[in-house]
């Protein structure tokens, strides 16, 4: 008995489970590097554009205090004092000149006095810094601007005891004297703390956004694979003598749907083989029971006495014929079994009708002798090729006029007719015989099937003449169809398509 296991690392339902989870923890950890990343870059580069503007606002109005106090050197320095430590700065707005008043109110819009400022050499060497840079920190000022790509323009974020700060080092040229650098370093605390605050936000959420999908995920599974469970358990009622048992599964996905199906429409086949089988072999059984018990009950009667010669010799005879018939009926067996599922034992190849039929109705004029009738043949002018298999073809078209010589009485006749209608040719075949009742016309294709007037005629045929002939018109693309009265005969036709002439 089949049970039904318990999610485990080799179940679908876990792989399911863990393929949703990690598909999706992938998304998850690219969107949010991506939304972290793009953040980061929008601090930084907002932070970037303003450090520049401050440092070069820093450079013109040292431009403009050398401008009004002279181009020496010492002016320069003075010039540069002033933008940078204040010097001047005083309660009387009026003494100071407009480029003094013009920086006084950029510092408080920049927020410059929260900044560390300093003017280096090309080479590194220290000009001037701000109030607030003590030694200490000027030296880091350098040591950095030194160990980046020096006489460039360049930002970088370093740490300093306690302190994040980003520093702008910014090539500036001044008229009369030269290129000196401006370097401005402001605090990046509220950005490091928004970032990291985000990166905790992203560290963690993740792992909970993962396991609560991996919850959905496994219901989801469970969902999906309830109709596969639901086949297990229909799979553990079906046997033998029951393959009743259908699978329900009207909520179903789709796919899951075609899945049902198939398995549904499995069962009904291998029901029917079943059924089929079953049916068929208690009809060979019957079959073959009859001779068997004929030749047997003649060997009985044969050995209760001596009998004559001639007694014997009917004996033998009989049992031979009764040997034949089972022959007959195993080998038709066999046929079938090859029509139906092998059709390598099909040779098609074109096949002429108007030849093919004027050598079998020569042969049907032989065997209609024996009986006095009279066999006509209506075959057209013109020439009509199909793709068949002509030693089967035979086969079917003899059966069919065995059994019209076979229950017509002598003296009729047999018609045997070809005719092309749109794209395919219908072969008839009629009789005068006794006709087959509306009763037993859906049957006669029946395997084994016996109508009450076999049993009065004489040499019984096998039940699997008729049998043999559909099968072997429908792998033709053809089909057998039967009209019949009682009492003025019967005629089967078979249609077959017609093969195009080149």
């Amino acid at each position: 008995m089949i049970k039904i296991p318990l999610p485990q690392f080799n179940s679908i339902r876990f792989k399911m489970s863990v393929l949703y989870v990690v598909i999706l923890g992938i998304i998850l950890m690219v969107y949010s590097a991506i939304l972290y990343f793009s953040l980061r870059y929008l601090l930084y580069h907002d932070l970037d554009g303003e450090l520049e503007a401050k440092a070069r606002e820093v450079g013109a109005i040292i431009q403009a205090y050398s401008q009004t106090l002279g181009q020496d050197q010492i002016s320069f320095l003075s010039a540069v004092g002033q933008t940078i430590r204040l010097e001047k700065e005083g309660p009387d707005q009026e003494s100071f000149s407009p480029a003094e008043a013009r920086w006084l109110q950029n510092i408080d819009r920049y927020d410059l006095r929260r900044d560390f400022i300093s003017v280096l050499k090309v080479d590194g060497t220290p000009l001037l810094a701000s109030n607030d840079l003590n030694p200490r920190l000027l030296r880091f000022f350098v040591k950095v601007y030194r160990s980046g790509p020096q006489g460039e323009f360049f930002f970088k974020n370093v740490r300093s005891g306690r302190r994040d700060l980003r520093i702008v080092n910014l090539p500036y040229e001044f008229e009369a004297h030269g290129t000196y650098v401006i370097q401005i370093g402001t605090s990046i605390k509220s950005t490091i703390y928004l970032l990291k605050s985000r990166l905790i936000q992203i560290v963690v959420s993740i792992p909970l956004i993962l396991l609560l999908t991996s919850f959905i995920g496994r219901i989801f599974a469970l969902r999906i694979l309830k109709p596969v469970l639901e086949i297990t358990k229909t799979a553990e009622k079906i046997t033998h003598e029951d393959l009743s048992a259908r699978v329900q599964a009207k909520h179903a996905d789709e796919e899951i749907k075609y899945l049902v199906r198939a398995f549904n429409e499995m069962i009904s086949r291998l029901e029917k083989s079943f059924q089929y089988i079953a049916e068929f072999s208690s009809r060979v059984a019957h079959e073959l029971k009859t001779p068997l018990a004929i030749i047997r009950g003649e060997a009985q009667v044969a050995l209760r006495k001596e009998r004559s010669i001639e007694e014997y010799q009917r004996v033998i005879q009989v049992n031979l014929e009764e040997a034949e018939r089972m022959i007959k009926v195993v080998e038709d067996l066999l046929l079938l079994a090859k029509l139906e599922y092998d059709t390598g034992v099909f040779r098609f190849e074109p096949v002429e009708l108007v030849e093919f039929f004027k050598d079998i109705g020569e042969r049907t004029r032989v065997l209609a002798a024996e009986k006095n009738m009279i066999v006509k043949l209506n075959l057209p002018k013109e020439r009509i090729q199909i793709q068949g298999d002509g030693l089967h073809l035979r086969r079917l078209f003899f059966n069919l006029i065995d059994n019209a010589l076979k229950f017509s009485p002598p003296g009729s006749a047999i018609e045997i007719g070809v005719r092309p209608n749109d794209g395919r040719v219908k072969v008839s075949v009629r009789d005068q015989g006794m006709g087959i009742s509306e009763e037993d016309l859906p049957k006669i294709f029946e395997k084994f099937f016996h109508r009450d007037r076999r049993k009065e005629a004489s040499g019984a045929g096998t039940g699997l003449g008729l049998s043999l002939a559909r099968s072997i018109a429908r792998a033709h693309q053809g089909e057998i169809e039967v009209k019949s009265e009682l009492s003025k005969g019967s005629t089967f036709t078979v249609t077959l398509p017609l093969a195009s002439l080149h």
